[in-house]
C-alpha cells in the first residue's frame, strides 16, 4: 500500500514537472494583434503577415486599423491591444522611434524592410499641356486654373490620406513652397484619389497629387521634380511630438530617402519569441511592395485572396522568412 502510493505521488509530481516544462516552453500569447492603415500594399503585408504567424507559430492574429500615435502607445503599454506595426517610416516618425524605442525601451524595430520616398506627381497629360514640371509650377495662374474643378478659385491638391505622417508633412511643404494659398488642400481615402487618377487620365482633364514610393502610380505617372533632398531647409516636428508641430516645422525640399521597418510591443519576446524571430527575418524589398500595391490598386484583387495566393507561390521567400 505504501508502496503504490509512493509510485502514484512520484508519478504526479512527474506529470506535473513534464507539464510545467513543457507549457514554458510554448509560451502563447491569447492573440497577437497587428495594427493596419489602410494603404494598398499594407493591407497585403498584414494579411501575408498574420496568415504565415497563425500557420507557422500556432497563434491567433488579429487586426486594428488606428493610427501611429495609437499604435506606438498601445505597444508601449505591453497589454497586447497592438503588438506589431509593419509599416514604421524613419524618419517620417523619428520622434515616436526616440520616445518608444530608445528612451522607453518598450517598443523594437526589425531590420528595414524595404526603402521609398514621397513626393507629389501629375499625370503626363499635365506635364505635357501645362508645362507642370517643378514644385513651383504648380504657383502658375493656369496651372492653379487648370486644377480648379469646382469654380471656386483654388486648386484641389490630394496631400494624402487621414492620420497619414505624410499627409501632414505634405501641409507644411505646400505652405514653405509657396501654394498652399492657391489650393484646396485636401486629405481623403487614397482608394479614392485612385479612382479620381484613372478617371483624369481617361479624359485627359488635368490632376496633381501626393504619391509615395514603393506604388505602382510612380511608374505610371509623372513626378514632380522638387530638387535633391537638403537637410538645411527640413525641419520635421511630429504632429504627435508637439502641438505647436506645423508652426515648428521647416520643410522647403524634397522628402528624405525613407526605410520601412516592423515594429513590436517588447511583450513579444516573452510570449511570442519565435514570432520575434520570424519578424527579424522579414525583408519585403521596394519591387515586391509595389507588386502589392499594383494587385490591390490596379488589379482590384481581394487581399485575403491574393496573399493566399501569394504565399504558396513564393515558397523560397516564405521559408527565408520562416528560417527554414
Amino acid at each position: 500500500m505504501r508502496v503504490g502510493n509512493r509510485f502514484n505521488s512520484r508519478t504526479v509530481a512527474i506529470c506535473l514537472g513534464l507539464a510545467l516544462i513543457l507549457g514554458s516552453g510554448a509560451a502563447k500569447a491569447e492573440k497577437i494583434v497587428i495594427g493596419t492603415m489602410n494603404w494598398a500594399y499594407m493591407q497585403v503585408m498584414s494579411n501575408v503577415l498574420k496568415v504565415l504567424i497563425e500557420e507557422n507559430y500556432g497563434e491567433e492574429v488579429e487586426f486594428v486599423p488606428g493610427k501611429h500615435a495609437m499604435f506606438f502607445k498601445a505597444m508601449d503599454n505591453g497589454k497586447g491591444e497592438v503588438d506589431i506595426f509593419p509599416d514604421l517610416w524613419l524618419p517620417n516618425n523619428q520622434g515616436m522611434f526616440d520616445e518608444y524605442v530608445t528612451d522607453r525601451g518598450t517598443v523594437a524595430i526589425t531590420q528595414g524592410t524595404f526603402t521609398g520616398g514621397d513626393a507629389f506627381c501629375t499625370t503626363k497629360y499635365t506635364k505635357d499641356t501645362l508645362g507642370l514640371n517643378t514644385i513651383y509650377d504648380l504657383a502658375k495662374p493656369e496651372v492653379v486654373q487648370a486644377l480648379d474643378t469646382n469654380g471656386d478659385g483654388l486648386g484641389e491638391l490630394w496631400l494624402g490620406g487621414p492620420g497619414w505622417t505624410s499627409t501632414e508633412y505634405h501641409k507644411v511643404q505646400a505652405r514653405d513652397y509657396g501654394f498652399n494659398d492657391l489650393y484646396e488642400l485636401q486629405e481623403y481615402e487614397e482608394a479614392l484619389v485612385i479612382a479620381k487618377i484613372d478617371a483624369a487620365v481617361k479624359a485627359n482633364k488635368a490632376l496633381a497629387f501626393a504619391c509615395y514610393a514603393p506604388h505602382h502610380i510612380f511608374g505610371l505617372h509623372e513626378i514632380i521634380d522638387e530638387g535633391e533632398h537638403d537637410p538645411e531647409k527640413w525641419t520635421a516636428v511630429h504632429p504627435s511630438d508637439n502641438t505647436n508641430w506645423y508652426e515648428e516645422s521647416h520643410m522647403a525640399t524634397s522628402f528624405p530617402l525613407s526605410t520601412s521597418y516592423i515594429a513590436y510591443s517588447k511583450r513579444l519576446d516573452t510570449v511570442a519569441p519565435e514570432v520575434v524571430n520570424f519578424l527579424n527575418r522579414v525583408v519585403f524589398g521596394t519591387a515586391l511592395i509595389n507588386e502589392w500595391s499594383a494587385a490591390i490598386d490596379a488589379d482590384k484583387r481581394d487581399a485575403v485572396d491574393y496573399s493566399k495566393e501569394w504565399i504558396a507561390e513564393n515558397t523560397d521567400t516564405v521559408n527565408a522568412w520562416l528560417g527554414r
